[in-house]
Order: C-alpha cells, then sequence, then structure tokens
C-alpha cells in the first residue's frame, strides 16, 4: 500500500481524538478501546474491529477527521480488482487475505477493490445475530437420541440423573460480548432446579499449530434454575451467559456444553439453546 494514500471522497465524517500514544496514516482503520486506535484483526489484540476510517495523519492526543466509508485511491496499485477487503491482522491495515482463519482472528470485510487503483473501504457498525441448537443426539436420558414428545414439543426429558448436551460455533465476525445466551425447556411438572453446566472449545488450528481440544473452558455454572416459577406445562428458561466469558466469546470457537442437573423433581424436556450477539 501507498504510504500516502488518497482520499477521493467520504461520507458520514466526524472527528474523533486518538488515544495517548497511539498515531495514525491516513487510510488506516480505526477502532475503539479505552480511545481511539488502528484496529487489528489479530485475536492477541483483542481483536479490534474498525468503526472508522482516518482521512488525515494524527498523533497520540490529535484529533483525527475520520469516515464511515471512503472511497481509497493507491497508487502503487496494490489491489485484485473486483475483489472483497478484510480487515488486516497489521493493526490499520486492509488486505485481500483472510487474516489466520482457525485461529481465533476477527473477520470483517472492510471493502471492495474496483480495479487495481481504487477501493471503497466501509465500516458497518455491529449487527445482531441470532443461532437457535437443538439439543446433541447424545443424551443419557431414558429416551436417548430421539427424545420425547409432551403437549407438541420433541427433545429429551431429563430428570435428576440424566444429561444432554450441546454443540455449536461462534462467528468468525463476532465482535462484543455475548448478548443472550438462554436453555430453553418445557416443564413436565419441574421444580427444584439445581443444573451444572460446563463449556469447552477450541480453535480448528492450523497445519503447523493444531489446536487443544479444550483451549479454553470458559465459566462453569453450578446450581443454575430456570428463571420462571416452577409450573407444569410452562416454558422455563435459563440463563447460561455466564459461560461464554470474555475470554471464550471469541472468533471461529467450536463449543461444546454439558448440561448435568444435580436436582430436577419431575422432568425438564430440553428444547434448545438461544444465543443472541454482535457481529460485523
Amino acid at each position: 500500500m501507498a504510504t500516502d494514500l488518497l482520499i477521493v471522497e467520504a461520507t458520514d465524517q466526524f472527528t474523533v481524538t486518538m488515544k495517548a500514544a497511539n498515531s495514525c496514516k491516513r487510510g488506516d482503520i480505526l477502532g475503539y478501546s479505552s480511545g481511539w486506535v488502528k484496529a487489528d484483526a489479530d485475536v492477541g489484540a483483542g481483536p479490534l474491529y474498525g468503526q472508522c476510517i482516518a482521512l488525515n495523519d494524527a498523533g497520540g492526543g490529535d484529533p483525527v477527521s475520520v469516515a464511515r466509508k471512503a472511497l481509497v485511491y493507491d497508487i502503487d496499485a496494490p489491489y485484485t480488482a473486483q475483489t472483497v477487503q478484510y480487515l488486516s491482522g497489521t493493526a490499520g491495515g486492509h488486505t485481500e487475505t483472510r487474516p489466520g482463519a482457525g485461529v481465533g482472528n476477527l473477520m470483517q470485510v472492510i471493502g471492495y477493490s474496483y480495479d487495481t487503483y481504487y477501493a471503497m473501504l466501509e465500516c458497518v457498525p455491529p449487527r445482531e445475530f441470532e443461532i437457535f441448537l437443538s439439543p446433541d443426539v447424545l443424551d443419557t436420558s431414558s429416551e436417548p437420541g430421539l427424545g420425547k414428545a409432551d403437549t407438541g414439543w420433541p427433545g429429551p426429558e431429563l430428570t435428576l440423573v440424566e444429561t444432554a448436551y450441546f454443540k455449536g460455533r461462534i462467528p468468525e465476525s463476532v465482535v462484543g460480548s455475548i448478548v443472550i445466551a438462554r436453555m430453553i425447556g418445557n416443564s413436565v411438572n419441574a421444580s427444584a432446579g439445581d443444573l451444572d453446566l460446563t463449556i469447552v472449545g477450541s480453535y480448528d488450528g492450523t497445519a503447523a499449530a493444531p489446536a487443544a481440544n479444550n483451549q479454553d473452558t470458559g465459566t462453569a455454572i453450578t446450581a443454575g434454575d430456570w428463571v420462571q416459577a416452577d409450573a407444569d406445562n410452562k416454558i422455563l428458561t435459563t440463563d447460561v451467559s455466564a459461560l461464554f466469558d470474555a475470554g471464550f466469546w471469541l472468533p471461529g470457537r467450536t463449543f461444546g456444553i454439558f448440561l448435568d442437573p444435580d436436582g430436577i423433581t419431575g422432568a425438564m424436556q430440553i428444547l434448545g439453546l438461544y444465543i443472541v450477539g454482535l457481529k460485523v
């Protein structure tokens, strides 16, 4: 990339102040971490998603004009025509290569090249996404794999001596903290909930650096209970967001959750796991 990138046009402009001891160049992608700094897709840097494009050079503590969207011209012609641009693992930069997939780096599409000289860069605000996971086919209920049906709802029906699992994957474009993680059940005269939940997660790893299958174990939940009052034939939910702590909720992590009740009077039919998060 040219050291003096030209901003051809910019929209949605405003001014921010660079964080102390941090600087930027025109065309750098900026993010916010207790102050404005260069955005960085590398997991070792947070990662930190891009929120705007610098329109001028600035040093630590200096004001800098920024824009959400900018058409840039690079005299070095570094682009491949008609190619997606990603936030780079080099702070402030953008790249045509997905930055190290499978190791926790953020995949943020930051723009698109029109030809070898011009690219349109755009920082889009985070948006909510939803995931709904059915219980895994592996469970230790009295009806393993198939579950039961109760008042029209299918799923494993757990008592205090039975267990269930979920497995899923966090999107590679995830940012921020988890918004909602809620286990949803159908009460079969369930009461006295005492639910233990554990989580394990790992990245995919690479050929050169395979990942351990217990890379992170989040924060376990003991003696969890449902939010609603005990009642038969009601939907009961349990907040399990604590499993996905700040060190766990990172891009591209596959996870497994184990539900091991210490206590359920009656039975609880497990319908699914509902997750809401933010991604760019």
